[in-house]
């Protein structure tokens, strides 16, 4: 154990944290040990629920955003799932039958769970079950069945992942939807299906009350809430046993959204999910006025022009629906600030850089981090042109390293040594902070700008800073400052997909369609550095290429500074303008 390391993790730690974690660990323990105990305990909570209706008014709304949701993971008709045919995070699994469902098994994941866990949520029930199809149905409360079958309490590793409360959430929001929707659909009564159904239902959402994520907060608490009040929906009232529901979900709201409408993780993926449990908590009468236009005007600031999100820290595409339909409005052109969240989009006609100047994540879990300090996406011509590198894996092992690391990004980095100190999958010790920079000096060196400071590598006694100007239909200038630091070999480098080819050209170039963009640099040299890759889906690869600028050397200070072009003739910065750029990233 790397004691050290552990400090600079748990001493960001609340109290109220490591007590509820304790408990946690506790509870599993009891599980694991004394399941039978465990499980009259929680059957015995169950008999003092309301039951709850699969007409009622409000769990229809809820029922019709989870349709939305899951038809994006699953499809419109996922029908192989009555065969055992299921398709999870971009992997196909044949069980042969939903008897054989192997629900231990390692998914090709290693130590993670995610594909276990999804099984579980039973998301693919939402769509299927739309279709008011009997057959499917009872095949839905044959699944059921087959999860409570080979999961019991005591069984190594389901209470880690099917049987903790993030998972009992999801499966009780989806099956609560999914018989919402069949009734809608006028689908056949089975009333015993629909009784074993809800009878499994009414105990995930003992077992949520019971054991909240206190713990790890953020998206995990909010969907716990989520699920209580969904479940209150569908009973007419909100049990006793879930206490003062009200105050729990504004608290929760109040800890994961921030003012300017952003997510506190910082991962807009988890932001776009966290818009669609607020129109659940909306439908089910539980968020505070305005807070749905905050939260989807945030969303359109962290999206791109082909109308979806971009992949700052754990995010990748399809996951949720498109940002744009999620929303339902776009940032428009010009200068938006998520001052608190720590984004800036530039946009001007098609083209757009969304900048990261902001937390790596809350100090108390950011676990969803990358090192993404400084990093840019870009749109050119309504294509996305810089690219974050995605998620390959939430596996602990090197790809997931790699993947979080600041080499892998779109900003400025040292060689050997990471402003983010990360650890197993989700785990962060050390780490630094990133801001916005302001000073009138960046006025009149490009139409639209921003600029920030990251201190990651305060440990080695310098720091990095970088200027983003647009000149929307013309160029774009991404320039760096590195102090201190020295002997150690200073880059950025940048991700380009393969949706471009390679042009020709003095420096790198590359087309897509009849636009042509071209990089070079004032400051610094900039080179192809050859193939990469992305997965702008999770673990789903593909090709990208990179390039990569290096510094010129300076009295205690670094510089690069990258022109990228594509419209006619654009003025170029004068060699003035860049000195007092560069003069004003070190002064401010």
């Amino acid at each position: 154990m790397n004691l050290p390391r552990l400090w600079r993790t748990a001493r960001h730690l609340s109290a109220g944290q490591i007590r509820h974690r304790m408990r946690c660990r506790a509870r599993r323990v009891a599980m694991s040990r004394f399941p039978g105990t465990v499980e009259a305990r929680l059957k015995r909570a169950v008999d003092a629920l309301p039951p709850p209706d699969p007409d009622a008014p409000a769990l229809k709304e809820i029922a019709a955003v989870a349709l939305r949701l899951q038809r994006m993971q699953f499809g419109d008709d996922p029908a192989g799932v009555v065969d055992g045919k299921f398709v999870l995070q971009n992997r196909e699994f044949d069980f042969g039958s939903v008897d054989d469902i192997d629900w231990r098994g390692d998914f090709s994941e290693g130590d993670n769970p995610l594909r276990r866990m999804i099984l579980s949520y039973m998301g693919y029930a939402v769509p299927l079950l739309s279709h008011g199809r009997a057959a499917d149905l009872a095949a839905v409360a044959d699944i059921v069945r087959s999860l409570e079958r080979a999961n019991g309490f005591s069984v190594p590793g389901a209470p880690g992942d099917v049987w903790n409360a993030y998972s009992a959430s999801h499966r009780l929001i989806n099956l609560l939807s999914a018989l919402a929707l069949y009734r809608k659909a006028d689908g056949e009564k089975d009333a015993d299906a629909e009784t074993e159904i809800l009878d499994h239902v009414r105990f995930c959402a003992s077992f949520v009350a019971r054991n909240l994520e206190r713990d790890l907060r953020y998206n995990h608490l909010l969907k716990n809430y989520v699920a209580l009040a969904v479940y209150a929906a569908a009973a007419g009232d909100v049990p006793d046993a879930f206490g003062d529901l009200a105050d729990g979900i504004a608290s929760s709201i109040g800890q994961c959204i921030l003012p300017d409408g952003g997510h506190a993780e910082r991962s807009p993926m988890y932001h776009a999910l966290a818009v669609l449990d607020a129109e659940m908590l909306d439908a089910a009468g539980f968020l505070p006025p305005d807070m749905l236009t905050r939260m989807k005007t945030a969303l359109a600031a962290m999206s791109h022009p082909d109308g979806d999100i971009a992949l700052f820290n754990d995010s990748w595409l399809g996951e949720a629906p498109e940002a744009r339909s999620v929303a339902g409005l776009e940032a428009g052109d010009g200068v938006v600030r998520l001052a608190d969240t720590g984004y800036v989009r530039l946009a001007g006609g098609g083209d757009a850089v969304i900048f990261d100047c902001g937390p790596c994540g809350p100090d108390d879990n950011p676990g969803h981090a990358h090192a993404d300090f400084l990093s840019v996406e870009a749109s050119i011509s309504g294509e996305r042109f810089f690219v974050d590198p995605g998620v390959p894996t939430y596996t602990a092992g090197e790809a997931r390293d790699v993947s979080r690391s600041a080499a892998s990004h779109n900003g400025p980095h040292v060689a050997g040594a990471e402003p983010i100190e990360f650890w197993k999958s989700f785990r962060v010790g050390r780490r630094g902070y990133a801001s916005e920079l302001f000073d009138d000096r960046f006025n009149g060196i490009a139409p639209l700008w921003c600029a920030g400071a990251q201190d990651g590598y305060a440990h080695l006694d310098g720091d990095v800073r970088r200027f983003v100007g647009l000149w929307p239909g013309q160029a774009m200038l991404i320039a760096d400052l590195w102090t201190g630091m020295p002997g150690r070999e200073a880059a950025s480098h940048f991700l380009v997909p393969d949706s471009w080819s390679r042009a020709a050209g003095r420096g790198p170039a590359f087309r897509n369609g009849d636009t042509l963009v071209r990089m070079s640099c004032f400051a610094g040299k900039v080179a192809d550095a050859g193939d990469d890759m992305c997965w702008p889906r999770f673990e789903v690869e593909r090709k990208a290429y990179r390039i990569e600028v290096t510094p010129s050397p300076g009295d205690g200070f670094r510089t690069a500074a990258l022109w990228i072009a594509w419209g006619d003739e654009p003025a170029e910065p004068s060699p003035e303008a860049l000195a007092g750029l560069f003069d004003t990233l070190r002064a401010c």
